[in-house]
């Protein structure tokens, strides 16, 4: 007869298997394309069963759709973890730099989260049609999104961002920025990490202070010389 702490073992085990599986898997997609996945060979990297490949993820489509959600859990998981300054302008700031920590920490999963890199055709990435639906388009379902999505509507909620504009455009532009400077960086766009940690510092502040009111500008400058 099993007990709570076999049931608690054999689960840790089988999730220690899927994380392995899904960071193999995330490596040979991203250097390789959808076609560099073969389950037999990403069993074998794993020291696993293609059987267990299938358990866990029904199969290759299936494998590549749990790539993509858990690079996005991963990076809830980061913005999960950073504080709630009771300032929300220090909150979103601090998001951003969370968001820039996990791209470089985990680039193959951050670059299944870049469209050029997931197998969505052509076709289908600008459709008015209302019959496609690119996995792009679903970001902002994702509580990763909806993170960031919260901390600007406090900040328009306490007039520090305007609200003529909408809380989804301002949360678009921010998410936009944020993840194509960290897509450049990747990319190995900057010459040095200092470079691309400057540039990410100065652009995403451009940007924010852009956007600001005349209220968050005052705001911004206090809590800059505290």
């Amino acid at each position: 007869m099993s007990t709570q702490s076999d049931v608690s073992t054999a689960d840790a085990r089988r999730n220690a298997q899927r994380e392995a599986l899904l960071d193999a898997a995330s490596e040979m997609l991203v250097h390789g394309g959808p076609d560099a996945i073969s389950l037999r060979k990403l069993a074998t990297r794993v020291g696993t069963s293609t059987m267990a490949v299938y358990t866990a993820f029904g199969g290759k489509e299936g494998l590549i759709s749990a790539l993509y959600e858990e690079a996005f859990d991963r990076l809830a998981a980061a913005e999960e973890a950073v504080t709630k300054n009771p300032e929300p302008l220090l909150y979103l700031r601090d998001l951003a730099f969370a968001y820039r920590s996990f791209a470089l920490k985990n680039p193959s999963y951050y670059a299944l989260m870049i469209s050029s890199t997931l197998p969505v055709p052509d076709s289908l990435r600008h459709s008015d049609t209302g019959e496609a639906n690119p996995t792009a388009r679903g970001v902002t379902q994702h509580r990763s999104y909806r993170i960031m999505f919260d901390a600007v509507k406090k900040c328009v909620e306490d007039g520090i961002l305007p609200s003529h504009h909408g809380v989804e455009v301002l949360a678009d532009a921010l998410w936009a920025a944020v993840h194509g400077l960290c897509s450049l960086e990747l990319a190995g766009f900057h010459d040095s990490a200092e470079a691309a940690e400057n540039r990410f510092n100065v652009t995403t502040g451009a940007i924010l202070r852009g956007l600001l009111t005349p209220e968050g500008r005052k705001k911004l400058d206090s809590l800059n010389q505290d």
